[in-house]
């Protein structure tokens, strides 16, 4: 588990975060910053896939929110209730979460997929997995998706449980009494993706969301005047947690606008930079590639981003040839060289702890295997140990733990997962692979997302550069999976690929085994050939990569697998 770059040091591989500074005006609970907000002459912009736009204040969406509490009290339910979310108006969203913070009651997102006929099943088994976890709870969602659920045989196997829809909600007087929250409530159940399958519910109190709201403040220093542009779904844990809440918290502007509209015009992300003038936004890796696809257009065309303080990179692999590939394109559209911030975090820290504020074209290389991604916010420490849980010396790969604030309360009714989650002294296992230098983490990979061939530990991310570096590749459709076949003792590296032209595909396979064998030193068993749509990804764009694993073992692959 060596670090391959040279680093002799003595210390211990521990960062710690220091203190939260609090003072005798800061909130205590979530209902509190809403009501703040509301006395601050700003609010949020909903752009809509069709680029009409709704603009709701502070002071609105308190409105709106004490009228779902009064419809949602008048059915029954008591503070600590949860109620699953399956809401695709972001507007929609927002309002009933705060409809939920003010009662008491916790909000349980599931991911809302576009019910088309490829995307159907794995929403719902998920939506029913859920509503079987929390045994039959409120299922709040929007009247489109209610009509769909007299279809949907896998719900009805459940039997009688309760829908209401937002639209239906609104229909109620405003209520004024606010629940008495406390810090250590729960106040939102975020669901893990769950490579099986199967999710656990991540357990987040209100000192956790503000903890991390409060820590993100004072580690970045953002200010009321800061303004978010956010396509981030608002049922993830970055769309709600790290933009939203802080947003609020500050009573700063937010445009929030569609994931999917994103994927089909990535240069409107740059058009409401310029028109709103934004100083923070989002991408994981993936959308700078999106941006970088579009190398041609952006010489033709002329935004000013200058405006940008704040680029967060996180949520999946940050390949550095990639960012300072967007850096490049966008220097000539003044966006300055220090603006990417690649950032460490996930659902159950409370989404992003650490922020890097080293990132530029002078500090990398396109050749950099990993990305540095700082030092752990103020109330957070990290640790690096090895197999037998020991911490080791800074410079040295192992395995991440995470303490502090952010950190859940735990799984919802899981026990064995927690007993594996949090070590007997109370680190929580994150199951990323980094080391940590000077204080600041850099993370390698996940333990699953490791191949192991020979003895030989192989980065997927790596693998995955490297082949979508061929032109005619299409950029973050590319999975290396570790397999195995039956009767097999031992790993095999089988690479899934998709081609912009699919007559191009006999000449990528060559050309990828090629770039792999040059580049990492390891010949791929099989080359696998698949439209963009086979590739499995959460809801923000991270490769599955154990679906694939599952499907390829179970021989779907067979009939167009090249050896």
């Amino acid at each position: 588990m060596d670090d391959k770059q040279n680093f002799n040091s003595h210390q211990l591989a521990i960062s710690h975060g220091g203190f939260l500074k609090h003072s005798a005006n800061d909130p205590a609970v979530l209902a509190q910053i809403l009501k703040r907000a509301a006395t601050i002459d700003k609010g949020l912009v909903y752009i809509h896939s069709d680029h009409s736009e709704t603009f709701q204040s502070y002071q609105d969406l308190l409105l709106d929110a004490q009228k779902i509490l009064y419809s949602l009290r008048k059915l029954g339910l008591q503070p600590q209730d949860k109620v699953v979310f399956q809401i695709e108006s972001s507007q929609d969203f927002i309002s009933a979460f705060w409809g939920c913070v003010l009662g008491g009651f916790v909000p349980v997102p599931v991911t809302h997929i576009a019910y088309t006929p490829e995307h159907i099943h794995k929403t719902v088994s998920k939506l029913r997995y859920t509503l079987q976890m929390l045994e039959q709870p409120l299922l709040l969602t929007n009247a489109s998706f209610a009509s769909e659920i007299p279809h949907l045989p896998e719900l009805l196997e459940l039997g009688n449980f309760s829908v209401a829809t937002v639209e239906q909600l609104r229909d109620g007087q405003p209520d004024h009494t606010i629940h008495d929250s406390q810090l250590g409530d729960v106040a939102v159940m975020m669901l893990t993706s769950g490579s099986t399958g199967i999710p656990k519910g991540v357990l987040l109190t209100h000192q956790n969301l503000l903890s991390q709201t409060m820590a993100s403040v004072q580690m970045n220093g953002f200010t009321r005047e800061d303004i978010n542009l956010n396509w981030i779904p608002i049922d993830h844990v970055a769309g709600l947690i790290y933009f939203h809440i802080r947003a609020v918290y500050l009573g700063q502007q937010e445009i929030h606008f569609p994931f999917q509209l994103f994927l089909q015009e990535p240069l409107i992300w740059l058009d409401l930079i310029e028109r709103f003038q934004a100083t923070i936004t989002f991408g994981p890796n993936f959308a700078y590639s999106l941006i970088n696809d579009c190398a041609e257009t952006l010489k033709q065309r002329q935004w000013d981003l200058s405006s940008m303080k704040f680029f967060l990179n996180g949520a999946e692999t940050i390949v550095a040839k990639t960012a300072r590939r967007f850096l490049q394109l966008l220097a000539p559209h003044q966006l300055a060289p220090t603006v990417l911030r690649p950032s460490w975090g996930m659902a159950e820290v409370s989404s992003g702890v650490t922020f890097s504020d080293n990132f530029s074209l002078d500090s990398t290389t396109d050749d950099d295997l990993f990305v540095e991604v700082g030092a752990p916010m103020p109330g957070v420490d990290l640790r690096i140990v090895d197999d037998q849980n020991q911490v080791i010396k800074e410079g040295l790969i192992g395995l991440l733990q995470v303490k502090g604030l952010t950190v859940m309360s735990g799984y919802y009714q899981n026990p064995q997962a927690n007993q594996e989650a949090f070590t007997e002294d109370g680190w929580f296992n994150t199951g990323d692979l980094g080391f940590i230098r000077e204080g600041r983490l850099t993370i390698t990979g996940r333990q699953k997302d490791i191949i192991i061939i020979c003895g030989n530990n192989y980065y997927c991310h790596d693998i995955e550069a490297a082949a979508e570096g061929i032109e005619g590749v299409k950029v973050s459709y590319t999975a290396a999976c570790a397999v195995r076949e039956p009767n097999s003792s031992t790993d095999r590296l089988a690479i899934f690929f998709s081609a912009i032209n699919a007559n191009d595909e006999k000449r990528l396979i060559h050309q990828i085994r090629e770039i792999v064998v040059k580049n990492i030193g390891l010949n791929p068993d099989y080359l696998i050939p698949v439209s963009q749509d086979t590739i499995p990804k959460t809801a923000i764009g991270k490769i599955q990569h154990q679906q694939l694993k599952n499907r390829f073992e179970n021989c779907e692959f067979d009939s167009i697998c090249v050896k």
